[in-house]
């Protein structure tokens, strides 16, 4: 589901670099990206903290880095970001400290863009953080993954003029704002119509009681649906359409569940041309692209590697790792089975920062 009415522009600032959510905050004294928290080589007779496909890693390097880390978290982004230096010096690509700290510039360029004064950025980006509960140093190394990843991702994502024009109709078309309550059954069904038409309950709070459709069940069941957006069954862009203040839609039949919308509020067309946004369309599509294509490949990396861990705790760490990751993986075949018909299948970038809304990034 998408709630693009209560994303922040930071907030989708941070999807758009790919950044891992679910960390501790920690704080970092400026915006130039401290190289003391990346994955180091194990120099010869130094301890090893694991081994990544014959790369030994420094057990001194990476207990330093739990200062501002969690373990069990760190030990995934070294994973991780050791796997994806290996395939880009596989693929003869060059990715440094130059090209890190490229990511981090861009985030504070799209800051100044959205009027951040400059000596108020990096806290800004801190606050919004903080309120995720997740850590700056964490959020430098996402920025490190995503520079691998771009690097990778050159001529294997492709962004068709189609993907373009659909993208501009769902940003700057016509949409409506429903509250879509996703029932199991008929019986279910008839309850909230009940508590909603006779009682006069909140249709957000029913959505938040009932809706088995929880990310947006969380918002009060809140979705945006782009009337141009054919990627959605024309039955719900025709039904959002047609909506009326204080009238709760007929059930819409979809797998198992049915949907009940009611209307929050009609957005009209913006008066954009096209021609004006197309390019900034296109290389958002493409960044956001690209991050999916890494994540498919880091999953790929990680299930072929062969990983030795040394030290008998993290050792334990990583088997609960590698329990997480495969409830992970279930979980994103689990969503792909159950997708949502509400939730648009081709990527439309926010339409003031040309950044992604916050649920797209993923982890």
């Amino acid at each position: 589901m998408r709630h693009w009415a209560k994303k922040t522009l930071i907030t989708g600032l941070l999807a758009s670099v790919g950044f891992p959510a679910g960390w501790a905050m920690a704080a970092a004294p400026s915006s130039v990206i401290p190289q003391d928290i990346f994955p180091q080589k194990a120099k010869p007779g130094q301890p090893a903290v694991a081994i990544v496909n014959n790369e030994a890693l420094s057990e001194k390097k990476f207990i330093n880095s739990l200062v501002l880390l969690s373990g069990m978290q760190l030990m995934r982004q070294w994973f991780e970001l050791t796997l994806l230096k290996q395939a880009c010096d596989k693929a003869g690509l060059h990715v440094g400290k130059k090209q890190i700290q490229a990511q981090m510039n861009f985030v504070m360029a799209n800051l100044a863009a959205q009027k951040v004064p400059a000596d108020e950025r990096l806290a800004a980006l801190q606050r919004v953080l903080a309120s995720r509960g997740e850590s700056l140093p964490t959020f430098e190394l996402g920025l490190a993954r995503t520079a691998y990843i771009e690097a990778l991702a050159k001529g294997h994502v492709r962004v068709t003029k189609k993907q373009i024009r659909l993208s501009y109709e769902s940003q700057y078309g016509p949409k409506v704002l429903v509250r879509d309550i996703v029932v199991p059954g008929f019986s279910q069904a008839v309850t909230v119509r009940d508590l909603i038409e006779k009682k006069h309950d909140s249709a957000a709070k029913v959505a938040e009681t009932y809706s088995v459709a929880k990310q947006s069940a969380a918002n009060g069941g809140e979705v945006l649906i782009p009337l141009k957006d054919t990627t959605i069954p024309r039955i719900f862009r025709s039904t959002a359409a047609h909506l009326r203040k204080g009238h709760l839609s007929s059930g819409i039949p979809m797998g198992n569940d049915i949907h009940l919308l009611w209307l929050v509020k009609k957005v009209p067309a913006q008066n954009v041309p096209f021609s004006s946004v197309e390019k900034q369309i296109k290389a958002s599509l493409t960044r956001i692209m690209e991050l999916r294509w890494g994540q498919r490949e880091i999953a790929k990396l990680v299930a072929a590697a062969k990983i030795k861990i040394k030290d008998p705790v993290l050792h334990a760490l990583y088997s609960e790792l590698k329990k997480q990751m495969a409830a992970e993986r279930a979980a994103m075949e689990n969503a792909k089975q159950k997708k949502n018909p509400l939730l648009p299948s081709n990527p439309v970038p926010n339409s003031k920062s040309g950044l992604t809304p916050a649920n797209i990034g993923g982890k």
